[in-house]
């Protein structure tokens, strides 16, 4: 399935990103880890969520498949991820806002636009993300 979703129209003028984690990836328990990673709007709606730690985990894939999708340098593991914000749009689908460093490295990459799908099972999440240049 992974695969078929790298077949994706991976040109010059897009970059796909992908994550799987397993569903208990985030500790939502951690509240230093959450602060650091999660925006405000993004804690309030997955604390509202029907399963916290599917939205939670859902949101965190999403962030590495855009992280990925944007092809810029890491800083590495520990790096916050909160300048990647996964806000949901009127319809409840996931919209990729970038903030500070997030944004000023998409920016010099060129990156028009970035989109994001988000699933996920009992057991694990898959969070697909394009990048338009």
């Amino acid at each position: 399935m992974v695969e078929a979703l790298l077949k994706v129209d991976s040109s010059a003028n897009s970059s796909p990103g992908v994550d799987v984690e397993t569903i208990d990836a985030v500790n939502i328990e951690n509240e230093t880890m959450i602060e650091r990673n999660f925006t405000q709007q993004e804690i309030d709606y997955c604390r509202k969520a029907a399963n916290p730690q599917a939205s939670f985990t859902g949101k965190w894939s999403a962030k590495e498949a855009v992280f990925k999708s944007l092809k810029v340098a890491s800083k590495g593991a520990g790096a916050p991820l909160k300048d990647i914000e996964i806000v949901n749009d009127e319809n409840g689908a996931p919209t990729v806002v970038l903030h500070g460093a997030a944004k000023a490295a998409a920016d010099e990459k060129g990156v028009k636009n970035t989109t994001v799908s988000i699933s996920h099972s009992d057991a694990q999440v898959i969070a697909v993300a394009i990048s338009s240049f």
